[in-house]
């Protein structure tokens, strides 16, 4: 074989491969168009059925203990700059501590009701409010482009859990007051910006 047909058989493979990767690439990016969809149509129907949380009780079948012990405690956590906090830094606050994860479409139906709650209350200092993912950090981090709610609220990866906030499912949100006593155990997605919601954290504070 000549080389001017070798130097030509590998020209042809080139561009056929530069074609194939090319193709590949417009597929892959029209799959995750169509997850995005998907996941957009999910989040809206989990919204157009979500109602305010019922602000009960834990049941004691779900939680046999209820008061938080501060200095044992063993929830720790990290903010997406890396500083680590641990339960014990918020004695004396009323938490507000939601489990979430960026693949959990209800978790995400329910954000746009957490920022509009949380600034109402994020200059008050007698709240904190903790919102963490068992993800990683820059699992995170990254997803923060594709949803501009997540990034207006405090945002934490956890490091290690304790059994007193164990969840059997997310989203799962956890209200503690001042004194360290779990008030509330709410499972599920909820309007968390309904009044029902304000004025009973105006009344624990």
């Amino acid at each position: 074989m000549s080389k001017k047909n070798l130097y030509l058989i590998i020209v042809l493979m080139v561009i056929a491969l530069s074609y194939l990767s090319y193709e590949q690439y417009k597929l892959g990016k029209q799959l995750n168009e169509w997850k995005n969809y998907y996941n957009s149509i999910a989040i809206s129907n989990v919204q157009a059925i979500m109602e305010p949380p019922e602000l009960k009780v834990p049941n004691p079948k779900d939680m046999d203990v209820t008061l938080v012990d501060f200095d044992v405690n063993l929830l720790q956590f990290e903010d997406l700059n890396g500083s680590q906090f641990s339960l014990r830094d918020f004695k004396g606050k009323t938490l507000f501590i939601n489990y979430w994860a960026t693949w959990c479409n209800p978790c995400l139906a329910e954000m746009p009701s957490m920022v509009e709650l949380y600034n109402q209350y994020k200059d008050n200092q007698d709240i904190v409010f903790l919102y963490l993912s068992k993800e990683n950090r820059n699992t995170i981090i990254d997803y923060l482009p594709k949803d501009e709610t997540l990034s207006q609220l405090p945002l934490y990866k956890i490091i290690s859990d304790d059994e007193l906030f164990s969840t059997r499912g997310i989203p799962t949100t956890f209200i503690v007051d001042s004194s360290g006593e779990v008030v509330v155990k709410d499972v599920g997605s909820a309007i968390w910006n309904d009044q029902s919601v304000i004025d009973y954290l105006n009344n624990i504070l």
